[in-house]
């Protein structure tokens, strides 16, 4: 398949782990919920998404096919210059979501993200606390209202880091998937030229 259609094909999952990833308190009860999968939630949610944006970017890399020959190029670049649109899209759709999501949060889901905060707070933080007293060298333990702080919801000023953020993601899974494509030609040779009738 071509880079755009792969690219929007893993984009849909990106954007749907993202859309998760920045809307898990309408999911999660604060206070029905284990305190470990809260917790784990809120600290490893965020790196967890981008880990699997970076994988859905690499799968586009290499799933995707040229579609349009150029005979001028060499099916290296060629390869090279779709695994890169392939993954950009990936990023670009992942960002897009993130973006609107900063600014819904910033703004709708304010509230909401205050209220979670401020009962999954005490839970998160005496789970912490919990788990550094089986350890020889605790870290050093937030408080209920430092946990609470780190979880209140982002300013409409937010929307400008968004952007910065989608523009460099896009960049970087971009590059990511020329280098891939560059792997990819480097291993298969450029299709035969055909030759003329005699």
């Amino acid at each position: 398949m071509g880079p755009l259609r792969v690219g929007f094909f893993y984009g849909v999952f990106a954007a749907l782990i993202a859309v998760f990833a920045n809307f898990f308190f309408l999911i999660l009860d604060p206070v029905e919920t284990r305190d470990w999968i809260l917790a784990a939630t809120t600290d490893f949610l965020p790196l967890s998404a981008l880990a699997m944006h970076i994988f859905l970017g690499i799968a586009a890399a290499f799933r995707t096919s040229p579609t349009r020959i150029d005979p001028d190029a060499s099916y290296r670049s060629q390869v090279m210059r779709d695994a890169a649109l392939a993954a950009a899209i990936v990023a670009l759709m992942a960002g897009a979501v993130n973006f609107a999501s900063t600014g819904l949060q910033a703004t709708v889901f304010s509230e909401s993200i205050r209220n979670f905060a401020s009962e999954a707070a005490p839970r998160i933080a005496g789970y912490i606390e919990e788990v550094g007293e089986d350890l020889s060298d605790p870290p050093p333990i937030p408080s209920a209202e430092q946990v609470e702080q780190g979880l209140q919801p982002p300013t409409l000023s937010s929307l400008g880091s968004s952007l910065g953020n989608t523009a460099l993601a896009t960049m970087a899974l971009g590059a990511l998937g020329g280098v891939i494509g560059a792997l990819r030609g480097r291993s298969n040779p450029d299709p035969p030229e055909e030759k003329p009738d005699e």
